[in-house]
């Protein structure tokens, strides 16, 4: 069974009432396909939901991975982050999608499942994550959108 790490967009988009598309296409995945896969969540991702606003959406979407298991940011993880970003791979106001990246390989999780557009799901993205990871003696792992995921297993 192949692992998923759910960044914070991908929960969060299950309550999203300003994208609905990508509401019901997280939905769907998270209805027919979620259970394909050994699905986990970091600390990181808890806190960025936990920062959110509202109370009632903050817990709806905290209710919806509270079961799954909880992976560590390690040090290893911390200074991988910071290599993403000294390679200009992420940019430097973005550590923790450079976090989100780094638990992945660290962990050798395989797949990255979020739905930020601006830093993480984006080919050159990935294929810079892997250069760097395959000489750095880190796995490749996959960056998707729930989208691209379930465009994936047709």
């Amino acid at each position: 069974m192949k692992s998923v790490y759910l960044d914070p967009s991908v929960p969060s988009a299950c309550h999203e009432r300003a994208q609905p598309e990508r509401r019901k296409i997280t939905r769907r995945w998270w209805k027919e396909k979620i259970h394909q896969y050994r699905i986990l969540v970091s600390s990181l991702t808890i806190e960025e939901i936990e920062a959110l606003e509202t109370r009632e959406k903050r817990e709806a979407i905290l209710s919806l991975i509270c079961d799954f298991p909880l992976v560590e940011i390690t040090p290893s993880a911390e200074r991988l982050a910071k290599s993403y970003i000294h390679q200009r791979i992420i940019p430097l106001n973005a550590l923790n999608d450079a976090l989100h990246i780094s638990i992945v390989a660290t962990h050798n999780i395989g797949i990255l499942l979020s739905w930020n557009f601006a830093h993480l799901v984006k080919p050159q993205v990935e294929r810079k994550v892997n250069a760097f990871n395959l000489i750095s003696g880190y796995p490749r792992i996959r960056i998707a959108s729930p989208k691209d995921l379930m465009e994936e297993e047709s």
